[in-house]
């Protein structure tokens, strides 16, 4: 259970982190959410209305051609996943130069220290979810 004051404090933790690493606070910053129905969906989408930016919901259902297709029609450069497996996919697009503009994959589940290794040798950082939390806790920015 987490309370209505956590999930606002971990949102605009997630949400400062995010702006910290270069995402816009405008309406024309989209991030992409590539999981499941989960609390940190839902985290992961206040932070980015906490910050006026833009949810893109991504689908595995829909296909990969759809993955990539959404990720370059909405210019994302950072997508938030909940499992390894998924950003295993976005890496899969990025090495073979389908989806040149994704730089940054945030995960909400634990992962191998070879995902990050991927990743770092085709120009996408990797990180966990807590990482971007706990970075946007020491630099707070206001909602806007």
């Amino acid at each position: 259970f987490l309370s209505t004051l956590q999930v606002a404090e971990r949102a605009e933790a997630l949400g400062s982190g995010l702006l910290q690493q270069g995402c816009k606070p405008s309406t024309e910053q989209f991030i992409g959410v590539f999981a499941q129905n989960r609390p940190e969906w839902i985290i992961s989408e206040l932070a980015c209305y906490t910050y006026s930016m833009v949810v893109v919901p991504l689908y595995d259902t829909l296909g990969p051609g759809a993955i990539r297709y959404i990720v370059n029609t909405a210019d994302i450069s950072t997508v938030i996943c909940d499992k390894p497996e998924k950003a295993r996919i976005l890496l899969d697009h990025v090495e073979r130069k389908e989806t040149p503009g994704l730089s940054s994959i945030i995960l909400m589940d634990p992962f191998e220290k070879e995902l990050t290794e991927r990743g770092r040798c085709c120009g996408v950082r990797i990180q966990t979810m807590k990482e971007v939390e706990d970075c946007g806790r020491e630099s707070r920015r206001v909602p806007v």
